[in-house]
């Protein structure tokens, strides 16, 4: 019973091998005749520039290799109609929307919302506002993405299928006012991230370079990346052709025997994630750290204004001839010399001021006569506060005297009544 059992676990193991040969080299020889069709095959794109209005169904591609009067017409349709600036597409971006458009089953025009964008348009698109989405560096401005949508064709649809290629970046907009989909020939993303869940409806064999939200990639991201840097180079794209194609009749299925003794590879993304889901996550406490040793800098203190002094210009003296010929200071005598102290003062502190009149002293003034005017003094308080008449005198030799008809008239204030 053993030895029957074993030689039908054998057997069972030699037809499982044969056919799995098979297998590998019709899928081979398939492969070979669709690149070799493919090589041959001519490539148009039914384009319609919502923005322009213009449409046209341009072949790029000829005998497998891109067509000059094809790519030119493609610039010119899918210029920057803002500044009237032709645009320099990426033949590569060409070859991938074409992928996209025969796989998804599209028969309408494409329906482009944005493709080739100058810089200087991009960086008005970014002024507008801080949540207007535009990047800095755009792909739109090398002419390697383009915006677009396909009437007939859900978009999440297109999304699927631009991400099971492998080639690119794809985002998603449907909440936009004409929902599209964005799609250039950098590096492998997609925005915004899917569940996990979502991507493994995509990619049920899990070779994805795409990471789901919860930043853990699928068990087959390294299988992806190695088939990935086969397939793109900086000249040519190959999109990936069995990247999401889901398990079939003809694959393992995991129930069966021969699957139960073959030994079971795994990946090393599959080790790591085994790892992480086995051990327990250890949070280190962060290291105390003593703020006192911090040599924090000082606040320095803002030097008193000093007041800002007023500058006051004064004359210069400049002694006259007449002067000059007086001899200088030294002929004017008590006029041009420095006052004492004593007296710099007209009036004495401790005497009462001289000016202090009684009305009876100011009638007796009113009624007296001429004569008694004339020889009225004033106050010896306020006398040597003036320059004597002599000194005044000393510097002329010769003195006038007074003419008769000089004489005051002491009846000029006289009355007859």
């Amino acid at each position: 019973m053993l030895h029957a059992a074993a030689g039908k676990t054998i057997e069972t193991i030699a037809r499982w091998v044969a056919r799995t040969s098979a297998i590998a080299a019709a899928a081979a020889s398939a492969l070979a005749l669709s690149a070799a069709a493919a090589a041959a095959e001519d490539r148009s794109l039914k384009l319609f520039f919502t923005h322009t209005g213009e449409r046209a169904n341009i072949t790029f591609k000829r005998d497998g290799k891109f067509d000059p009067k094809g790519l030119a017409q493609v610039n010119r349709l899918l210029r920057d109609w803002r500044r009237n600036e032709p645009a320099r597409m990426d033949p590569r971006l060409l070859d991938l929307v074409w992928e996209v458009y025969q796989r998804s089953g599209a028969k309408d025009y494409i329906h482009v919302v944005s493709a080739y964008r100058s810089p200087a348009t991009n960086n008005m698109l970014r002024g507008r506002s801080r949540s207007s989405g535009v990047a800095k560096n755009s792909q739109h401005t090398l002419g390697k993405a383009m915006d677009f949508f396909i009437p007939g064709v859900k978009l999440a649809k297109l999304r699927a299928v631009a991400m099971q290629m492998q080639v690119g970046g794809v985002g998603y907009y449907p909440k936009s006012g004409s929902p599209f989909m964005h799609l250039d020939v950098g590096n492998v993303r997609a925005w915004p991230r899917m569940s996990r869940q979502e991507l493994v409806r995509i990619f049920p064999n899990g070779k994805t370079l795409h990471v789901p939200a919860d930043g853990r990639p699928l068990p087959g991201y390294n299988v992806a990346m190695v088939d990935y840097k086969r397939r793109v180079s900086s000249k040519s794209i190959v999109a990936a052709s069995s990247a999401g194609a889901a398990l079939s009749e003809d694959d393992t299925s995991p129930n069966s025997l021969v699957t139960a003794l073959l030994p079971t590879r795994k990946s090393r993304a599959e080790k790591a994630l085994e790892m992480q889901a086995a051990g327990q996550m250890t949070v280190e406490q962060p290291a105390f750290f003593d703020l006192a040793s911090i040599s924090a800098p000082l606040p320095t203190f803002r030097a008193a204004e000093i007041e800002r002094v007023v500058s006051v210009n004064t004359s210069a003296f400049i002694p006259s001839s007449t002067f000059k010929a007086m001899g200088g200071l030294g002929m004017t005598g008590r006029i041009l010399r420095q006052p004492a102290v004593a007296e710099s003062g007209l009036l004495d502190r401790h005497q009462p001021s001289a000016w202090t009149v009684s009305g009876k002293a100011m009638l007796d003034w009113a009624l007296a006569p001429a004569e008694t005017l004339e020889r009225l003094t004033l106050p010896a308080s306020l006398r040597r506060a003036v320059a004597s008449v002599e000194d005044t005198r000393r510097g002329s030799q010769t003195t006038r005297a007074l003419d008769a008809s000089s004489t005051f008239n002491q009846d000029r204030f006289g009355s007859d009544g």
